[in-house]
């Protein structure tokens, strides 16, 4: 037995490899539900994807509020979007374009990729539902796609308050 792989069995593996296992995973669950659930139930299946990214982000929301201790302002989302974007692993820039607007350029995303190599972006049904909840722990703070991901690259998304 390889020394990587004993160390591996024996439970001596990496903090950076499990994040990044543990990400490629998560990507993978997130495509492979999102292609089965369209495959049989169509349009319906893409709906409950929808439901479910959304519910996640309500309560990932909750969570951090109670943990980081995030308020209800559009600086809170921006934080919160921030947060997300580490924990998934993405590279993103935030513009404040006013103080009522902060829009996020997405100079990497890994879920981009992960739906991209399948051949379908699934983020209108997964990401946008989910950040969208996320964001809505500001008060009165509103999510929209400023560009749509396409083959040219991830989306351009927007946080404001109205």
């Amino acid at each position: 037995m390889g020394v990587m792989k004993t160390a591996a069995v024996k439970g001596i593996i990496p903090s950076s490899n499990k994040v990044s296992e543990l990400r490629s995973n998560l990507m993978r669950l997130m495509t492979e539900m999102s292609i089965v659930l369209e495959e049989r139930f169509g349009a319906e299946g893409l709906e409950a994807v929808s439901e479910i990214f959304r519910r996640l982000g309500e309560d990932d929301a909750k969570t951090m509020r109670d943990r980081l201790g995030f308020g209800d302002t559009l600086k809170d989302a921006h934080d919160a979007w921030m947060v997300i974007g580490h924990v998934m692993g993405s590279k993103m820039k935030a513009e404040w374009v006013s103080e009522n607007r902060v829009e996020f350029h997405h100079l990497y995303c890994p879920q981009y990729d992960a739906f991209k190599e399948r051949g379908k972006l699934y983020c209108e049904s997964v990401c946008l539902p989910y950040v969208s909840a996320v964001g809505a722990m500001g008060k009165g703070v509103e999510t929209d796609v400023v560009k749509a991901a396409d083959e040219d690259g991830p989306c351009i998304k927007g946080l404001s308050i109205k």
